[in-house]
């Protein structure tokens, strides 16, 4: 029985060891990059922070990205800047990985999504090289 948890431990220790020496690189993108051009890595994350107040209504949402260069990883996240004022604005987060090489635009606009005739309140757009 001791050998088992020794070999499972092991096994353990390996693993985390090889995702250490490996993490998944990250790009961290704000509006201070609005405009730019960002050179990335084919597999690495861009993430995208911008303020933003979800209790409005409003929210940060991609634009008509390319799906075959760009993957949403999950929904944006909220983080409020004051947790204990109700309805206060932070940052929302939005992340994509990265999957072959090329460039193309990644646009974020900020809405009322359900507003289809209304122009976005903002626009966030870069320029993405991926090599």
């Amino acid at each position: 029985m001791l050998q088992k948890i020794l070999s499972l431990v092991t096994l353990a220790v390996v693993f985390i060891s090889a995702a250490a020496c490996n993490p998944q690189k990250q790009v961290t993108l704000t509006v201070a990059d609005k405009g730019s051009q960002v050179d990335v890595q084919v597999g690495e994350q861009i993430i995208i922070t911008l303020d933003g107040n979800p209790s409005t209504g409003y929210s940060w949402e991609a634009e008509n990205f390319d799906t075959t260069m760009f993957e949403q990883v999950g929904d944006p996240t909220f983080i409020s800047s004051n947790p204990g004022l109700v309805g206060s604005g932070g940052t929302l987060t939005l992340t994509f990985t990265t999957l072959k090489t090329g460039k193309a635009t990644l646009t974020l606009v900020y809405h009322r999504p359900w507003e289809t005739d209304v122009d976005p309140v903002d626009t966030f757009v870069v320029t993405v090289t991926v090599k």
